[in-house]
C-alpha cells in the first residue's frame, strides 16, 4: 500500500540565501527561496546549469551553510551548528546517492550496504537484518553475495541505495543518480526510488536537470537564477504537457 505524505515538514526553509566571493564579485547562488518539503514526500529540484540546485542540495545535506535565512529540518534549526554538530546529524538522519556509485570492489553487495552501519557500530545482527532488508525493497536480494564487477550499472546504483537507505534515514537526497547509466538502467533506477517510497515513507529529494527523471517524482521544484520559479505537482505538470501537444499522449 502506497503511503501518504504527512502534512508535518521534514525541510522547512525561510528567506534562505548563499552567497560567494568578495563584494565586487559577489556570486548569488541563493537568491531567498523558501521552501517546504514534508515528510513522505518525493521531490525533484530541477534547473540548468548555475540554477542553485546544488548549492541548495549541499545546504538540505548539511555539507554547506547558508548566508541567511532559516533551514530547519525535522523542526530544529539547521542554521547554527557547529560543523560538528552537522556532521553528527547528518550521520543519524540524512544519506546521500550520488552519480558516482563508489561501492568498494573487494566487498559484496551486502557487505557494502553494512558498511555504513559498522562505522556507525551497529550492532553486527541487526546490521545484518537492515543490510537484508534494504536490499529486498529494492529487489535485489539475490545479490547479496555478488561483488560490484559483477553487476551491471542499474544494478550496482541500487545497491548503492540500498547502502543508503538502510540505517533508516528520515532524508534521502539523491545527485544526478542516474546521469552515469543507460536509459534503461536509469529507468529502473528511478523505479527503484518510487518503490522504496511508497514502501518505507523516507522523504526524497532528488536533484536533476533531465524532465524524465523528474516525472518520477511527486513533485517539481524549479530552480532558476538561484530562485524558486515553479512548484507543481506532477499531475500537473504531465497535464499540462499533453495539452500543449493538442492533446496526444
Amino acid at each position: 500500500m502506497a503511503i501518504e505524505a504527512a502534512t508535518n515538514p521534514v525541510i522547512q526553509i525561510d528567506n534562505l540565501s548563499r552567497t560567494y566571493g568578495p563584494d565586487e564579485a559577489t556570486v548569488h547562488a541563493l537568491r531567498g527561496i523558501s521552501l517546504s518539503i514534508n515528510s513522505q514526500e518525493m521531490v525533484a529540484l530541477m534547473g540548468p546549469s548555475g540554477s542553485g540546485k546544488t548549492t541548495l542540495m549541499n545546504i538540505l545535506g548539511l555539507f554547506d551553510r547558508a548566508t541567511g535565512g532559516l533551514y530547519r529540518l525535522n523542526g530544529q534549526d539547521m542554521t547554527h551548528l557547529s560543523r560538528r554538530q552537522q556532521a553528527s546529524y547528518r550521520g543519524r538522519h540524512i544519506a546521500f546517492v550520488f552519480q558516482g556509485i563508489h561501492l568498494l570492489p573487494r566487498l559484496s553487495a551486502l557487505a557494502n550496504v553494512e558498511l555504513p552501519m559498522s562505522y556507525a557500530r551497529t550492532p553486527s545482527a541487526q546490521r545484518r537484518r537492515s543490510a537484508l532488508r534494504a536490499l529486498e525493497l529494492l529487489g535485489i536480494a539475490h545479490l547479496k553475495d555478488r561483488y560490484p564487477g559483477q553487476m551491471s550499472g542499474g544494478q550496482a546504483q541500487r545497491v548503492a541505495i540500498a547502502r543508503a537507505i538502510a540505517p533508516g534515514p528520515d532524508l534521502l537526497l539523491a545527485d544526478e543518480p542516474t546521469g552515469a547509466l543507460d536509459r534503461k538502467s536509469g529507468t529502473l533506477v528511478l523505479q527503484a526510488f518510487q518503490e522504496l517510497h511508497e514502501t518505507t515513507g523516507v522523504s526524497i529529494v532528488i536533484v536533476t536537470h533531465d524532465p524524465l527523471v523528474g516525472q518520477h517524482a511527486k513533485r517539481i521544484v524549479s530552480l532558476e537564477d538561484g530562485q524558486i520559479v515553479g512548484d507543481d505537482p506532477v499531475r500537473d505538470r504531465l497535464v499540462a504537457f499533453s495539452h500543449s501537444r493538442g492533446g496526444q499522449s
